[in-house]
């Protein structure tokens, strides 16, 4: 089993900054026990390549929402067909939220896309996601979701809706992984480099 030291080495490894690596190693130790990943090391580079591209290297641990109109059309063409269309939601996180989550993913409620935004390092999103994983780990993420902003519990999700949702048969397949993780190849070289240097300091 992996000590905070041993976390430390890899997560720098992986270009974590020191002074974040130094807070994670301690998390990574207690969290992630023999049993945690089916594959054991042989799953925790493809993990490690997903989350910390998802989570910015381990400091984003809530979607940043906050996009100019121009890039909104981009983001999300079917939604905001015009400039026109995205200047309401331009700069505003919560008001975009609620509009392009608001409805589905068990969003039922008003203000649910924003409550249920994309957290923790794999960006769980929508009820349904936070009520699954919670389920999972034992959590009422559903009643508190802002625990996917702290860090043992994001890890704890983020391994848990791993487990879950990242058949063994992907593993390997970043291409496949990344899809299941983001719904597309966003930051795909990115992913693939990460994952590259976790399988190194695992090595």
């Amino acid at each position: 089993m992996k000590t905070a030291h041993d976390w430390y080495d890899i997560l720098v490894d992986c270009q974590v900054k020191p002074t974040v690596a130094a807070v994670w190693s301690e998390v990574f130790a207690d969290v992630v026990k023999p049993g945690s990943f089916s594959q054991g090391d042989a799953e925790i580079d493809d993990f490690l390549g997903q989350v910390l591209h998802e989570s910015a290297g381990l400091t984003r641990f809530s979607e940043n929402l906050n996009y100019s109109a121009e890039r909104l059309c981009k983001v999300w063409p079917s939604r905001f067909h015009t400039l026109a269309d995205a200047r309401p939601y331009e700069r505003n996180p919560e008001a975009l939220a609620n509009r392009v989550y608001g409805g589905r993913m068990g969003n039922t409620e008003p203000g649910d896309g924003w409550r249920y935004r994309g957290r923790g390092p794999i960006q769980l999103t929508g009820k349904d996601n936070y009520r699954a994983v919670g389920d999972l780990m034992g959590q009422d993420l559903v009643g508190l979701p802002e625990l996917m902003e702290q860090p043992r519990y994001a890890l704890e999700a983020a391994i848990a809706w791993w487990e879950d949702r990242i058949p063994d048969s992907m593993l390997g397949d970043i291409e496949k992984v990344s899809r299941r993780v983001n719904g597309g190849l966003i930051g795909l070289a990115d992913r693939e480099h990460l994952t590259g240097l976790a399988q190194g300091a695992l090595a």
